[in-house]
């Protein structure tokens, strides 16, 4: 029973600590503020992939459900503030998966030729002879 709780515990930790490793690799604070005001314009692009799109809003979905459930983890009334860990590890992973398919979005947008045409530009050419 007792190796059965190790083994548990060392596959969450384990777990956890890939979260996180992808949490940091797609950025985090200044990033993510910057990254949330291209999330309208990843929405509008009939470019962007259509699983990408359904991956972020899932995972707006799932967070706000999991916040305003009263189903928790780790409840705080059992452990007080150490019941609060739960919550900012969701808040954590939602912010981490919504910047990870941003800045793939805007690596791809950068890549395509869409990205360097210019729209509603009025030109003229001028003959000098």
């Amino acid at each position: 029973m007792d190796n059965k709780f190790v083994n548990i515990l060392n596959r969450l930790l384990d777990w956890f600590k890939l979260v996180l490793v992808r949490f940091k690799n797609a950025g985090f604070g200044l990033f993510f503020i910057k990254n949330v005001f291209i999330i309208p314009d990843f929405f509008k692009d009939k470019d962007a992939s259509i699983f990408s799109k359904i991956k972020v809003v899932l995972t707006f979905f799932v967070t706000l459900l999991y916040f305003m459930s009263s189903i928790d983890l780790i409840p705080e009334i059992l452990l007080g503030g150490f019941g609060f860990i739960d919550d900012i590890f969701v808040l954590m992973w939602s912010i981490g998966l919504v910047n990870e398919e941003i800045n793939n979005y805007k690596i791809e947008f950068e890549n395509s030729p869409k990205s360097k045409i210019i729209e509603n530009v009025n030109w003229k050419i001028h003959d000098d002879e």
